[in-house]
């Protein structure tokens, strides 16, 4: 059986200008990407100046719509006017979710957006995880070890399949060194092209920020997705992968 996976920082519904406001576009692009799986990051859960311009504010509402009747919303950056965070799409129920708090500096609020999910027709269980890390190296460091001790702590039996995907902020390609080399992850743009995906900044990308991290599934192909027109709708490119599940693998 094969899934599609979709990794895709949104910018809050604005362009890398910051000056449009895309969340119809970004909304109609996700729909037809034929994604089975969406991680999304930076998605705007509230926000009173929003409201105020008349523009969507409730972003995971509006992007799961009816097309994605599961989903997982969690914030991680709580302000006086809102709070936005990352939000997981999925075809197939969410037995269970929760948020693990990767902050590390009161300038950077991050999280994990961890989701088992229920793949009805080979009755399996998958793993999926949507993160947001920091700017700097030194805090993604700290971030890199939270995630592994989270996932050693959660005993899953070592043929379980599982996704970690998002924006790793990863500009110095050492994420590596925990979820390649000691979690025994593979990037699956990484395995298809043999180099990381170029995804940042949208318009003229050439840093390797974006990540989808796959273990015990079949990478068939991966691709950085551009825009049908011109305009870029964030200032990320969308990431996407195939891969295979096995009904063997319990």
């Amino acid at each position: 059986m094969k899934l599609k996976i979709l990794s895709y920082n949104i910018h809050k519904g604005y362009d890398w200008r910051k000056k449009n406001y895309f969340l119809k576009e970004i909304k109609a692009f996700i729909d037809g990407s034929g994604a089975d799986l969406v991680f999304l990051q930076e998605v705007t859960g509230q926000n009173i100046k929003y409201q105020k311009k008349g523009l969507v504010d409730a972003q995971f509402e509006f992007l799961a719509d009816s097309l994605w009747k599961h989903f997982a919303y969690a914030k991680n950056a709580i302000y006086d006017f809102g709070h936005h965070g990352n939000l997981i799409l999925s075809k197939y129920p969410i037995a269970k979710w929760e948020n693990i708090n990767l902050s590390t500096n009161l300038f950077e609020k991050r999280g994990l957006l961890f989701c088992k999910l229920h793949i009805v027709p080979l009755n399996i269980y998958l793993n999926a995880g949507c993160v947001h890390l920091n700017l700097l190296h030194r805090g993604r460091q700290v971030q890199y070890q939270i995630i592994k001790k989270y996932l050693v702590s959660l005993n899953l039996d070592p043929s379980t399949p599982l996704i970690i995907g998002g924006d790793f902020n990863d500009w110095n390609k050492r994420s590596a060194d925990v979820f390649e080399k000691i979690l025994g992850m593979k990037d699956a743009y990484k395995q298809s092209h043999g180099q990381y995906a170029r995804t940042f900044p949208a318009a003229s990308p050439f840093m390797c920020v974006d990540r989808i991290y796959t273990k015990n599934l079949k990478i068939l192909n991966s691709q950085v997705l551009q825009p049908i027109s011109k305009t870029h709708l964030s200032d990320h490119l969308p990431l996407l992968c195939e891969v295979e599940v096995q009904s063997i693998i319990q």
